[in-house]
């Protein structure tokens, strides 16, 4: 359709738009105004025209917008091909543009919010009693051109979709308006509406009560559509230029294209600025470089660099640190000159610029970036086969960062190639046990196949094995690692008891020598056994109260010329062998009493059992430490 239209908000059926109220937003006339009211927040009201389709046009709307203490944004819908499929231009309340193509539903931004200059918003446009704003859309063919208030804000290229009809559109992101200002029924919706225009009347004083009930609003004030083709061309002709575009407002869009990662869309608006800015400055004989600045030929290098030219990135940063090296601005060449060093695979030139670059970054404040740039260096030394040196860089970057075991994994395949399989093994039980605790289960299953392979005798190992494959779901596995792994543990416990007994042999066997000396057993009967029993059992106050007595009656007889016959002490009185012999003692209580009748016979036989079972108190070896023992590198 090739004409000038422009939407008449006298009568309904005058304005094409097919205005009617739903259960989610208010649509009506109101004052030779369009008003939408959405009733819901985080919700989006759009009213759309009927049997009016357009491919090029030139769209001029006028509207005002009152998110009522919340966030909103309105704005129009062109091209609307089916229902669900359209382009939609929204301008917030809080001075931001953005553009989205919407395919069956589903948003996809083609221009991310752009923060719009002040000088192209008019202050106060935002209130029902605002200036409003102008906003203006050139599509020709899939070129895209927006004007606010006449000024060039934005511009992108989508050909999905090819032509449609026009809408108005309101979107609530957040409001201050209760919960309940979205449980009002449609029975009420028709309410206040003239039977003869279709016009609702406006609620008398734009009282505070009418405004409750909505979470924001917006008023269409002004819309026109010319889809002539001379007009169109000749107002893409004028703003494709660079002469009616501000540099500030490319530079603006550049950062938008990059943050939803269009790239190419984000190197082009920096491409035309800088031919903008230098087509301008040529009469006053001004240099290319003065006509870049260091961050825009950061931002430059990073843009061709994710379109893989790596070399033109390359010289934006030998310019930019050409001009200075110093500051942030300077921090951030180093830093893009480094990566594109390692991608372009000159790692020589990255092994000798590095260390220079961490230096300076070492004597600033910016801690953040070593990591990175010790795990770089190791990357350098890697493929120069310099395998000591890639090692100690990413040990360090490790230690500065142990949030990323990847560090430690790179250390530890740099270990493994020197032959250092201790410490390589050392490395992968730290990283593994840093992606165990981030539950990152993807480079897990990656590392368990090396770590088993270089550690099958660990029980660190198979524990983090076990560990994994529970968290993965894989219980069998999870059993039988951890099974291996207590198994493990045990045998390196019981070899580490075993050579620590050696130590305290010589202890024991000196305490056996003291028995069998000429000085009796009553010196050598109390020390050496009970430091024994004190060191595995701790029952030191028992074995003391029962030394007592048997020392005082083994003194009084002299035969300590022949020790080994334990027994004598006890033949004299018949009765004593009664007592060892348990059911023989029990049939003759009389034989018990004739012991103790005698008052030089206080040592009972069990006495003797006693002196005899000295021999196997030191028998016993000192109880080991019962804390577990972690390997290097380990964490829980």
């Amino acid at each position: 359709m090739k004409e000038k239209w422009t939407a008449d908000f006298s009568k309904n059926e005058k304005s094409c738009f097919d205005i009617k109220p739903e259960i989610s937003h208010d649509a009506y006339l109101e004052k030779g105004a369009l008003f939408l009211g959405l009733k819901k927040k985080f919700g989006l009201a759009r009213i759309e025209t009927a049997d009016r389709v357009y491919m090029d046009q030139h769209i001029e709307a006028r509207f005002r917008l009152d998110d009522l203490g919340g966030y909103g944004a309105v704005g129009i819908m062109y091209r609307i091909h089916e229902k669900g499929t359209y382009y939609l231009a929204l301008l917030s309340s809080k001075g931001y543009f953005r553009l989205d193509a919407v395919n069956e539903g589903i948003p996809a931004p083609l221009i991310g919010w752009t923060e719009v200059p002040e000088r192209n918003l008019a202050r106060g446009w935002t209130g029902s009693d605002g200036s409003g704003a102008s906003l203006e859309i050139i599509a020709h063919g899939d070129h895209f051109i927006f004007l606010l208030n006449g000024n060039w804000i934005a511009e992108v290229r989508d050909d999905s979709i090819p032509g449609g009809h026009l809408g108005f559109a309101l979107v609530s992101y957040n409001t201050q308006a209760t919960e309940e200002a979205g449980e009002l029924s449609a029975a009420g919706a028709d309410e206040g509406i003239s039977a003869e225009t279709g016009i609702r009347e406006a609620p008398e004083g734009d009282s505070p009560a009418a405004k409750e009930q909505y979470a924001c609003m917006a008023w269409l004030d002004y819309l026109s559509v010319d889809s002539r083709r001379s007009t169109v061309n000749a107002q893409h002709k004028k703003y494709s230029g660079s002469v009616e575009v501000h540099v500030e407002n490319r530079l603006r869009l550049a950062e938008s294209f990059a943050a939803i990662e269009r790239y190419a869309s984000a190197y082009d608006q920096v491409l035309k600025a800088w031919k903008q800015r230098e087509d301008s400055a040529r009469n006053i004989m001004a240099t290319i470089t003065e006509m870049r600045t260091r961050t825009e030929l950061i931002f430059a290098a990073r843009m061709a660099s994710q379109l893989g030219q790596y070399e033109t990135a390359e010289d934006y940063i030998d310019v930019c640190l050409a001009l200075s090296e110093e500051g942030d601005d300077g921090l951030d060449a180093l830093s893009e000159k480094a990566i594109i060093l390692s991608v372009r695979n000159k790692y020589d030139k990255l092994a000798e610029f590095l260390p220079g670059y961490i230096s300076r970054v070492n004597n600033g404040v910016d801690a953040e970036r070593l990591p990175p740039l010790y795990g770089l260096l190791g990357h350098a030394f890697w493929n120069l086969n310099d395998y000591h040196a890639a090692a100690e860089a990413w040990d360090k970057a490790f230690s500065l960062d142990e949030n990323n075991g990847l560090y430690a994994i790179k250390a530890a395949d740099a270990y493994e190639m020197l032959g250092k399989n201790n410490e390589a093994l050392t490395r992968r039980l730290a990283g593994g046990n840093c992606f165990l605790q981030q539950k990152n289960v993807n480079d897990l299953e990656t590392l368990i196949p090396k770590l088993l392979a270089v550690g099958e005798k660990s029980w660190e190992a198979h524990a983090l094995a076990g560990k994994w494959a529970f968290v993965i779901g894989n219980y069998d596995r999870a059993d039988e690692e951890l099974a291996v792994s207590d198994g493990l543990r045990r045998s390196l416990k019981a070899e580490q008891n075993a050579a620590a007994e050696p130590a305290k042999a010589p202890a024991k066997k000196k305490s056996k020598a003291g028995a069998a000396a000429a000085i009796g057993p009553d010196e050598t009967g109390g020390s050496a056994a009970e430091a024994a029993a004190a060191e595995t059992s701790g029952k030191t106050p028992a074995a003391k109260a029962k030394a007592k007595p048997k020392t005082k009656a083994a003194a009084k007889p002299k035969a300590a010329a022949k020790p080994p016959s334990a027994k004598a002490p006890a033949a004299k009185p018949k009765a004593a062998k009664a007592p060892p012999a348990k059911p023989k003692a029990a049939t003759k209580p009389p034989a018990a009493k004739t012991p103790a009748a005698k008052p030089k016979a206080p040592a009972k036989p069990p006495s003797a059992k006693a002196s005899s079972a000295k021999p196997k108190a030191p028998a016993k070896p000192p109880a080991a430490s019962k804390g577990k023992k972690k390997g290097p590198g380990t964490r829980e």
